[in-house]
């Protein structure tokens, strides 16, 4: 955990919720003693980010604005259509947040594969 906090200039006690929240959804494993630490439980591969996102904060939403109302019957004057909205949003970023894993992540930052969003040329 030191060394990680270290690389990533997070505070140790934050680091150790984020941890901790991860080994709670069965993420990562923590093993005691000399050479101990945090261990991933699953393959890099088979770990999203949307996944480590609902273990740190929880469900994948842009807000808890409840259900909107269907076909125009909303009387507050386009709310319902935004909350519509919202929920899309969510949905998408959900969606995309799940096409990453942590390999790929992991070959993006080494400079083996492209960053998310650019061409593989790039």
């Amino acid at each position: 955990m030191k060394a990680i906090a270290e690389r990533t200039a997070l505070p140790q006690p934050y680091l150790e919720q984020i941890l901790l929240a991860l080994k709670g959804a069965g993420l990562v494993a923590s093993k005691r003693g000399v050479g101990g630490g945090y261990i991933l439980k699953r393959s890099p591969d088979s770990i999203t980010l949307a996944d480590i996102v609902r273990a740190v904060d929880g469900p994948i939403t842009l807000g808890d604005f409840g259900e909107p109302h269907a076909e125009g019957a909303c009387d507050h004057e386009g709310q319902c259509v935004l909350l519509a909205v919202w929920r899309h949003l969510g949905d998408q970023m959900r969606t995309e947040l799940e096409q990453y894993t942590l390999a790929d992540i992991a070959l993006a930052a080494n400079g083996t594969a492209a960053w998310p969003g650019e061409s593989p040329s790039a």
